[in-house]
């Protein structure tokens, strides 16, 4: 059995303990602060790239067709040919578009394509291309129908372009002809 001097030898011990803890942890909550982060390093394979300039295809209006007509060509009967005229526009009345070119591929036997005034386009005007060829409905050419299909990539750019950068876009005589 503890003598009562033990017990306030122990009691005493126990005091001094907690207040020891109580101090080292404060002094512990004390001493600790959030680290500062000036810098973090990346390895090589984890850097990431130069932010990415916007494509000519990013800034610039779409490229539409208009001013569509179409018809018999008068005078030719043999082959029978019809006509369709359209306009190269932008899609946008606040942003011209420059036109540099316009391509019809390959073109299918008695077809000619000419092609008027590359340059600006706007939502009104524009380049003009005009198709000659066969059609089922010649010579009456009042429901046009090409008996070939032609597919023109257009090549454009605009002012808020990077210099030099163009895009293109392609349409199909028959979506042109097609209200």
């Amino acid at each position: 059995m503890e003598t009562p001097t033990e017990i306030g030898e122990e009691k005493q011990f126990k005091g001094r303990r907690k207040l020891l803890l109580g101090s080292a942890s404060s002094v512990a909550f004390v001493a600790w602060h959030k680290p500062i982060i000036n810098a973090v390093v990346t390895p090589a394979h984890a850097q990431t790239s130069a932010p990415l300039t916007p494509t000519a295809e990013d800034v610039c209006p779409m490229i539409v067709t208009g001013n569509v007509t179409t018809g018999p060509v008068s005078g030719t009967t043999t082959p029978p040919v019809c006509t369709a005229t359209f306009d190269i526009l932008s899609s946008d009345a606040s942003a011209d578009l420059t036109i540099s070119a316009i391509d019809p591929g390959t073109l299918p036997a008695n077809v000619s394509i000419d092609i008027q005034d590359l340059g600006v386009a706007n939502t009104t005007t524009g380049p003009r291309v005009v198709w000659r060829g066969p059609a089922s409905d010649a010579p009456f050419c009042t429901d046009l129908m090409p008996t070939d299909e032609v597919t023109f990539t257009v090549t454009a750019t605009c002012a808020a372009a990077t210099a030099g950068d163009s895009f293109t876009q392609t349409f199909t005589l028959t979506s042109i002809i097609t209200p």
